[in-house]
C-alpha cells in the first residue's frame, strides 16, 4: 500500500471529507488528490506530520515504515 493509499484510507474511515482535510493540511484540494492518487509521491515531511496527527497514527505508518 502506497502513502496515497493510506491517506486515503484513514481520511474515508474517519468520514472527513477531501475539501476539510485538504483545509486542515493547508493544501489545496487538487494537491491532496494528487497525494492520494500517488501523482505526487514525495510529499513534503511538514504535511506527513500533520496528516499523520489528524489521522490519529504515526508518520513512520503513513510512510508505510511500519
Amino acid at each position: 500500500m502506497t502513502v496515497g493509499e493510506r491517506l486515503k484510507q484513514l481520511r474515508e474511515n474517519l468520514g472527513i471529507s477531501q475539501v476539510d482535510f485538504a483545509a486542515k493540511l493547508n493544501v489545496s484540494k487538487q494537491n491532496l488528490y494528487k497525494y492520494e492518487n500517488n501523482i505526487i509521491t514525495n510529499i513534503p515531511s511538514d504535511k506527513i506530520e500533520d496528516a499523520a496527527k489528524l489521522l490519529n497514527v504515526s508518520p513512520s505508518y503513513l510512510m508505510g515504515w511500519d
